[in-house]
């Protein structure tokens, strides 16, 4: 096993404001095929129709997604697997185009996921290029970010945007990220993304793990999503290894939306 360096992510506020620098998100005005593709009318809720994406997106790498998509919806899956194909190559790597998607789509079919709110891009690659630092010495040792409320992945996927841009593309092999979400939708759309860019950018991570459940406690049914490593990392440990579960605890427990999760598992 090869040993690791961890990064959690905490909000925080600085005085010196010389270290921001201005960030775009991506225009939303490029989302408009996909999610006109993923508007079901009168026959699926928005909601669904984003699972038989999610879905359709899974079953072109082999993995498994939610229930088949039904006939009829198929050819607007289709439609819009191949409008995100594109919105993934036009877009610079790691950029979140799913979460945006997702508040559209909820939107538009007047319904509140959870009372979740995704973090904008730019305030995502503001955190990590604030925080990032200098790029470590060489070495095997894996680089590692937890995110125990990942939503669609946003810190994560900037989280190595900012290490392709700042330290470079062999540094994206040294970076393992791991990303919970209680919502199964939510932990899909990271994994999704990351294998998303992943193909379309020819890049390679070192590791990431995608879980969904309760990251207060990971003990407690914990539902592997995706687990993949580069070649090379032969020796990392399973996605549900406790040591890897104890690391998700401790990084929640330090997380500013731990309350939020304890609520969750008190309803």
């Amino acid at each position: 096993m090869t040993k690791s360096r961890s990064l959690h992510f905490r909000s925080f506020f600085r005085n010196d404001w010389s270290a921001c620098v201005a960030f775009q998100d991506m225009d939303t005005r490029a989302l408009k095929p996909l999610s006109n593709a993923l508007d079901g009318g009168y026959r699926y809720r928005s909601h669904d129709m984003m699972r038989h994406f999610v879905t359709g997106l899974f079953s072109l790498w082999g993995l498994p997604g939610f229930e088949a998509v039904p006939d009829d919806a198929q050819p607007q899956i289709r439609e819009a697997i191949d409008a995100y194909s594109k919105l993934v190559v036009a877009q610079e790597p790691f950029t979140d185009v799913l979460g945006p998607l997702y508040m559209d789509l909820a939107s538009r079919g007047g319904r509140a996921h959870m009372g979740q709110y995704f973090t904008p891009q730019e305030v995502a690659d503001m955190m990590n290029v604030m925080t990032l630092g200098a790029p470590p010495p060489d070495g095997d040792e894996l680089i590692t970010a937890i995110d125990p409320t990942c939503g669609s992945g946003v810190m994560m996927l900037s989280f190595a945007g900012q290490v392709l841009k700042q330290w470079g593309k062999a540094y994206l092999r040294r970076i393992s990220l791991t990303g919970i979400d209680l919502d199964p939708i939510c932990a899909r759309m990271m994994a999704a993304q990351l294998v998303a860019n992943c193909a379309a950018h020819d890049f390679q991570l070192g590791e990431f793990v995608v879980l969904r459940g309760n990251s207060l406690f990971p003990d407690r049914g914990m539902e592997l999503i995706v687990h993949a490593t580069a070649p090379e990392r032969t020796q990392e440990l399973p996605a549900l290894h406790p040591s890897r579960l104890k690391a998700v605890a401790e990084a929640t427990a330090a997380h500013p939306s731990s309350h939020q999760l304890a609520l969750f598992e008190a309803t």
